[in-house]
Parts: structure tokens; sequence; C-alpha cells
């Protein structure tokens, strides 16, 4: 008998979370029996970007709805003491954290939908993000008696208080995490009984998506660099400009193309203006998932030039990295939490210290000069992904994860 299984998402689709579009769209190319249950309704323009999967989403209605408030009160009515232990575990699991407790009070009535509507109907309950879903998913699990697991992923884990990660680990029959260093946190965090509830599964990716770069390497061109991500300070831009002024100097020639939008978008524009020739900057802004593999294939080498932010912020691996091995570009990373996973000094890529544009100048100089160099560590790269980011592979494991967890029959 197939495991019905019941995804808990902030939001879905959401346009920055390709991973997660990947493993829907994986499970649901392996017939799993899935519905996703989504805490907000996104715009018109992230709706259609899986038209496919709207079939199986379900969105909550707004909070003042006759049928929310029926869901509710029909709950309330079935097992007054569940709902309000519910409530309570809200209450008491997030006393410390006000904005939080906020956001969980908020999401509940929904969450109590959501649950009428999955109980006798789901045997899991599997969150993504280790915030806000999560916590709902513990609410289904006190409403329903449904299992629950979920899937860390980067800043939801260390911005989290860590009382609060340790509480809905304890809850969870199992815990997904998308890199090694992640685990490594996890289990620090967690009750020292419960660390083998942490598992790591890498993101997957469909290779059949992927172009291999297209770009001539000719020894005097401009360096082609390709950045993508949020304008955030995690990120690390500022300091990729800054070394850019330092080739800029040397009379190294570097194009250099940003994807992404965020809050650092006017700063970021303002720093790029001192840049001398023979380095350009160009700000792409937010681009479909399409139009930067696009800009992938055309571009020299990847650079990601992450730092820990001052409020503890830190990507995982972010899966623009794995996009850019996949379409065999040479990548340039820093030496921040799952990136030296992937970015293999000399080998896939060039690892340096982080928030050190003199080094990450000397790496993109090593680039330019030795464009035989960077072929062979973007195809080694390349090797490296298909090895280990294969997406059957990996949902495969992932599917085998959550039977384990959940005990249950074949997903």
């Amino acid at each position: 008998m197939k495991t019905r299984i019941a995804y808990i998402i902030s939001q879905y689709p959401e346009f920055h979370e390709t991973f997660v579009a990947r493993e829907v769209e994986a499970l649901c190319q392996k017939s799993a029996d899935l519905r996703i249950f989504s805490l907000k309704t996104p715009g018109r323009e992230e709706q259609n970007l899986y038209p496919d999967h709207l079939r199986f989403v379900e969105y909550s209605p707004f909070l003042v709805s006759a049928r929310l408030i029926a869901a509710n009160c029909i709950e309330l009515a079935r097992s007054p003491r569940r709902y309000f232990r519910a409530l309570l575990w809200i209450l008491n699991s997030h006393a410390s954290h006000p904005m939080e407790m906020f956001k969980a009070l908020a999401a509940f009535p929904k969450t109590v939908l959501f649950a009428h509507s999955m109980r006798g109907h789901f045997d899991a309950v599997h969150a993504h993000w280790a915030t806000i879903p999560s916590a709902m998913a513990v609410v289904v699990k006190i409403l329903t008696g449904i299992g629950i697991s979920f899937t860390a992923h980067a800043w939801d884990i260390f911005l989290s208080p860590r009382q609060l990660l340790r509480e809905k680990i304890t809850q969870a029959k199992g815990v997904v995490t998308c890199t090694e260093y992640n685990v490594e946190y996890l289990q620090n965090v967690c009750e020292e009984n419960e660390k083998d509830k942490i598992h790591r599964n890498y993101h997957g990716l469909d290779f059949a998506s992927f172009s291999k770069s297209i770009v001539q390497s000719e020894p005097f061109s401009p360096l082609r660099i390709i950045a993508v991500g949020r304008l955030v300070e995690q990120k690390g831009f500022s300091y990729l400009l800054r070394s850019l002024e330092i080739l800029a100097k040397k009379g190294v020639a570097v194009q250099l193309v940003i994807i992404g939008e965020g809050p650092l978008r006017g700063a970021l524009t303002e720093e790029s203006r001192t840049i001398p020739a023979p380095c350009s900057v160009e700000f792409a802004g937010r681009l479909s998932h399409r139009e930067t593999i696009e800009r992938m294939v055309s571009s020299h080498v990847m650079v990601a030039p992450s730092v820990i932010a001052g409020d503890g912020d830190r990507d995982g691996i972010p899966n623009v990295i794995l996009e850019a091995m996949a379409c065999g570009l040479s990548v340039i990373g820093t030496a921040v939490s799952g990136i030296p996973e992937v970015v293999k000094d000399g080998v896939t890529g060039y690892l340096v210290s982080s928030g050190d544009p003199d080094r990450l100048a000397t790496a993109i100089e090593k680039i330019a000069l030795n464009r035989d160099e960077s072929k062979k560590l973007g195809s080694a790269g390349r090797a490296f992904v298909h090895r280990m980011f294969d997406i059957e592979k990996n949902i495969e494991e992932f599917i085998g994860l959550l039977e384990s967890f959940h005990g249950t029959g074949r997903i």
C-alpha cells in the first residue's frame, strides 16, 4: 500500500525555491501520493512557474472565511483537549520569541483547516523549512496524531532559536537536511539520544535541463563571471565588487553579471560605479530559471563569495553552484557552511576564505590567466555533481528516509 504524504510549505511555488520544485516533480514522476498544503497563496507570476503542479496544491483561504471558521469550530468540538493543547504548544514553545509566536498564531487557524482536510487521508506529514512550516506540522501532529518529519535548509536553521529547533526535532520522527555541515550543527542542537534522527540528503539536479557552457576561452578576452543570488549581506557580493576593483588596477579584464534582486541593490550599484575599466558590472535583476541557465552557459566562471552575515545567517550549498557545475563552469567559492563539500580547492574549483577581496581577486586572476585549467576544473565539477547530485538517485534516498521515518509502505 502506498504511503499518502502531505507537505506543509510556507508558499508553493516560490521563485527562489527551485530545489523544492525539483523534489516535487521527481516525486510526481514516481507517482507518489502527494498533496501540498501551502500556508500562503503566491502571486500569479509565481503560480505560473510550475502550472502542472497546481492540481495537487491546496491553499488556505484568508483568515476570515466561512470555510476556515467552520473547520476550526469542527476541530474544537471534536476534541477541545487536542485543540487547546496545540495552541498551548505554540504559546509555551515560542514564549521567548514573540515574533515567531505571532507568526505561528497567525498560521494556526489555517493549519487547523489543513489538519481537518488531512485526517484520515494521509499517513505522514513532511514540512519544508525548520521555521513556521515545521511548527505547523507539530500542530497537525497534536490535532490528528499523524507522524511528522521536516527538511531544514540554511537560514531557517541558523536564525532559529536553538531551543525551538530542539523542540521541533523532538516532535519529529526524522529530519532531513542538505549538507553535512547542517547535520553537524543540528546534532549539536538536539538531545544526545536524538542525533540519529538527523540525515543528510543532497538536493538533486535534473541534468537534462542543463547545457554545457558554450563560451569560447580565448586567453586575452575578458573573463565572463556570473554571480547569482538575492542581494543580501550573506551573499558577499560587496567583496566580489571590491575584488574587481583590485583586478581592474592590475589590468585584468572582467565582465561580471549579477543576477538577483534584494535590499542591497542600491548600495551595490553605487559601489560598482567606482570600478574602472577594463572591468564592468551588469546587474541583470531577477531572471527566470531558464534565463539564468542561459546566462550561465555564456559565462566562464561562477563566483559565490558567501559570508556569514552579522545576524548569523548563511548559505547552505547554494543551488546555483551546483547548476553552474552542471553547465561545466569552474567555480570560485568561500569556505562557508556547506560550500567546501562541493567546491574542492584545485579539483572542482577554487576555495578562498570569506570576506577577503584580495584572495578572491587572486583566484579570479588565476582563472583569467589559465583558461585551460579553468576548463579542467569545470569538467571535474560537472562529473562531481553528476555523481553526487543526480535527482533520480537522491530522490530515491529521500523516499527511503521518509519510509524509514514513518514506518509505512512505499511512497
